[in-house]
């Protein structure tokens, strides 16, 4: 028998967990009322996660809290108090996007396990490993690995390694999405996230014509299939993962019973070995529960087109059958069923001419007269609203009956889920009962009978009549195993003192249970003084940022760089996601690059791309490794993986970019620690948090002043799979094999609802990048920037040409220059005249408008 990973459900209300703990699950993942990534569900105040702990923990269940935000300066102390609540209160783990919190954790709180939220985007071995020399315990890996690059990292991390098996996916990688946040002011890095990829989007080209016609692929361009492995379980099994994790917080408790009952029956049978296949039962109750489609994600590779759901991004429920024909006597529809109906189920029709009728089923006609349930292959009628034609699908969207099966999993005062104990029950005359328990974990109750136990004149205790009666357990986590009954003699108990002896013996069995769970409580005084010690240490070390201000600008490019370099950027940075629309990075580029910067004396910085997978990573080392020396004045990385390796290869300084989100003082130390000399702050700081954080900072940092943010970063392409069939997205397509071209014939964009257009590149290796309509632009801001303390003002142009450069960076490098007298004159016409770069207008982010 192989290692049984750990079946990890959602709780996002506390039906959810009983529902999660009665159908299965070895573990379930909550969230607090604060610092958490899913705030519309129902959560947990303290009470109730003190509860929850107590609940699962006697059942044998973990429970694992999520932390999954980004946070700010102000919010960081009362987050490190609550990973103390949590480890007093006997949590198994906090599971943590931000690094900073990842680093006081460690600090603080070093009792507590923390796991790596899948919002942290680790992708690679080496961000793994960093991680696991900084304290964490487990790391959810990013939904995008394949099973084989999950193997790898697995086998040679040494870390517990969690992978994601049903629900909901992101299009983007999870962590680097900031479309709602930018488009919407509701951050998916803060638990706000809008959804804004579950919306109706049309690929166009750059003049704004379609590409592709919604009628036949369907408008919700981003919005991805759920995710379901029921399939596959045996080959996550012999990945050696150590938990299996079921998206759906946000989810109702029928869909967590549901889910959780069907994966633990197929993961016993997954482990213990042989065939293994899934019911077409278990299938349909699967996809009854919730499917937008279904997909095995990127687990064996890019399912291109098969990833998405164009036509919905909602319920599709399961085919129930087809409309025959409508009635127009009694104005009911004729449906021939493929399934069983019965009244209560939830349908829906979609209708060749009109969208959809919905309705939840009041009554069904079967043969002239009106029943309760109709057999799959009977023809039926029905009240459906709307108009319906002959031919129009049907689907079942409620099924009544798994739903109240589901429902009583966790409503029921008895429990479903036992676990067998052991009884022994030792009498004679004159001395009291004595009743003792044990669970299969060695966890022990006693206890005995006020009254001492008489001879018996009638009816003395037996085998039979004392199974009877422990065996009323229907309202506890227990159940009868098996019974040692050692009777001396005839004798009897009052029935009423047994009960009461029962119910204290599982009583202190529950107790013991619980506390054998729960880990060492720190105390308070301990705590305050580890947290007032680190807050002080980190703290201590800021101020490095001086008053001298670096215009900086990122291009791809040569032409670009050098258009850069004559209009006044004191620093460059060469490369980054290295775009189809721009060359292919050499070496050459590379060496042409810094002879123009060394003879203008500005900085070289070589970009890389934010997502790197293992054979990219090493690919990039190599370039590095040829690059390094004295060609080199830095390198900017927005991945953890390359931090870690960059020390090995190269001496030059090493700066993190803003896709590792610095939003505190904690994080930017984490990253000084990993071995950083600089950094890039979140995107999505106000100016205000910028003016608090920069002078606790120990290393210069630098903001985002101009150019198009991205918003999302995808291994599917919309315009590969829209427009080639999708025939080659099923392939993992490297730079040196041949890939379908559709990116290097045309520019792309999405166009949402509004009419709103997002421009689409496409990278080396086949990833979209979506970016802003609007390119921030804060030239009348720079003065307040400089005064927060930012030592380096960057002008994004990676994707644009020498034009664009050449005049962006002369006004910019113009403003910079400006006495304060002229600069609100001046400004205005600089930023009139950069207009014709932005026909969408522009923006100033989050610095003034924050984020929800």
């Amino acid at each position: 028998m192989q290692r049984k990973p750990e079946l990890l459900a959602p709780a996002g209300t506390w039906e959810s967990l009983v529902a999660a703990v009665e159908n299965g699950a070895d573990a379930v993942y909550l969230g607090g009322t604060l610092f958490n990534a899913r705030q519309s569900a129902g959560n947990f105040d303290h009470e109730e996660i003190e509860r929850a702990v107590y609940f699962a923990h006697v059942r044998g269940v973990k429970v694992y809290v999520t932390v999954n935000i980004l946070l700010d300066e102000q919010e960081l102390p009362q987050a490190v108090r609550f990973l103390h609540f949590l480890q007093n209160c006997g949590a198994d783990a906090a599971i943590v996007q931000d690094l900073g919190l990842a680093g006081l954790a460690r600090k603080v709180i070093p009792e507590l396990p923390v796991h790596a939220s899948t919002q942290m985007t680790i992708h690679n071995l080496s961000a793994a490993r960093l991680l696991k020399e900084n304290g964490i315990n487990r790391v959810v890996l990013a939904r995008e690995l394949s099973l084989d690059e999950i193997s790898e990292i697995v086998r040679l991390s040494g870390l517990e390694i969690e992978v994601f098996v049903h629900g909901a996916l992101c299009v983007c990688y999870s962590g680097q999405c900031l479309m709602s946040s930018l488009i919407g002011g509701r951050s998916g890095n803060r638990g706000r996230c809008a959804q804004p990829c579950r919306l109706k989007y049309a690929l166009v080209d750059k003049a704004g014509r379609p590409l592709a016609d919604p009628a036949q692929t369907g408008e919700y361009l981003l919005s991805p299939r759920d995710l379901n492995m029921s399939g596959y379980l045996p080959d996550l099994v012999k990945a050696g993962v150590t938990a299996l994790k079921i998206e759906g917080r946000m989810k109702r408790p029928e869909y967590v019973a549901t889910v959780v009952r069907i994966y633990r029956g197929l993961l016993d049978r997954a482990v213990s070995g042989g065939d293994f296949s899934v019911s077409p039962e278990a299938a349909r109750q699967l996809a009854q529960v919730f499917n937008r489609e279904f997909t095995t994600g990127y687990f064996y590779g890019r399912p291109g087109r098969e990833l998405m759901s164009w036509k919905r991004p909602n319920n599709r429920g399961v085919r129930l059958g087809r409309v025959k024909g409508f009635n127009r006597h009694n104005r009911l529809a004729e449906v021939i069923l493929e399934s069983p109906l019965r009244v209560g189920d939830g349908i829906e029709v979609w209708v060749s001419d009109g969208g959809r009728a919905v309705g939840k089923v009041g009554r069904i006609m079967l043969g002239g007269r009106s029943v309760e349930r109709a057999p799959g292959k009977a023809v039926v009628q029905l009240d459906i609203n709307g108009r319906v034609f002959p031919g129009d699908r049907v689907f079942k969207t409620h099924d009544a009956d798994l739903i109240e099966r589901a429902r009583a999993s966790f409503t029921s005062p008895r429990e479903v889920k036992k676990i067998p104990l052991a009884f022994t029950v030792a009498a004679r005359a004159g001395e009291p009962l004595r009743i003792r328990v044990q669970d299969p974990a060695g966890f022990t109750g006693e206890a005995a009978t006020v009254s001492k136990a008489a001879e018996a004149v009638n009816r003395p205790l037996t085998l039979a009549y004392l199974e009877k009666q422990l065996d009323r357990l229907g309202n506890t986590p227990f159940g009868l195993g098996s019974l040692d009954c050692r009777l001396d003699g005839q004798v009897m108990v009052p029935v009423s003192e047994l009960n009461e002896a029962r119910r204290e013996a599982l009583a202190q069995l529950e107790r013991r249970r619980a506390a054998g769970l729960k880990a060492t409580v720190v105390p308070e005084d301990v705590f305050n003084s580890r947290l007032s010690q680190a807050l002080a240490r980190d703290l201590s070390s800021g101020g490095a940022n001086t008053t001298r201000t670096v215009l900086s600008v990122s291009v791809g490019d040569l032409p670009s760089l050098r258009a850069a370099v004559k209009a006044g950027a004191g620093e460059v940075n060469f490369g980054g996601e290295q775009f189809r629309s721009k060359p292919m990075l050499s070496m050459e580029d590379i060496y042409a690059g810094s002879e123009i910067c060394r003879k203008s004396g500005i900085r070289f910085i070589l970009a890389s791309p934010r997502i790197m997978r293992e054979q990219e990573l090493e690919d990039f080392c190599r370039l590095l490794e040829g690059a390094s020396g004295e060609c080199l004045d830095g390198l900017l990385t927005g991945n953890l993986g390359l931090i870690h390796r960059a020390g090995e290869i190269t001496g030059v300084p090493v700066f993190a970019d803003f896709p590792l989100h610095v939003y505190n003082h904690a994080a930017a130390l984490f990253l000084q620690e990993a071995g950083v000399a600089g950094l890039t702050l979140s995107p999505e700081l106000t100016l205000e948090q910028v003016r608090r954080l920069v002078p606790l900072l120990s290393v210069p940092a630098e903001a985002v002043v101009h150019g198009a943010l991205p918003l999302m970063v995808s291994e599917y392409c919309a315009p590969g799979s829209l427009l080639e069939n999708g025939s080659r997205g099923t392939v993992l397509l490297l730079p040196n094999e041949k890939t379908c071209g559709v990116c290097r014939r045309n520019t792309f964009a999405l166009k949402d609802r509004k009419g709103v257009v997002f421009p689409v590149e496409t990278d080396r290796h086949c990833r979209m990048h979506i970016f802003n309509s609007r390119d921030l632009c804060m030239i009348e801001d720079l003065a307040a920037l400089r005064s927060a303390g930012v030592s380096v003002l960057r002008i994004e142009a990676g994707r644009q040409g020498p034009d664009y450069v050449r005049d962006v960076v002369k006004s910019y490098h113009t403003a910079l220059e400006l006495p304060a007298s002229q600069i609100q004159e001046r400004t205005a016409g600089l930023k009139d005249m950069m207009l014709k770069y932005s026909p969408a207008g522009f923006t100033k982010g989050h610095y003034y408008r924050g984020v929800d």
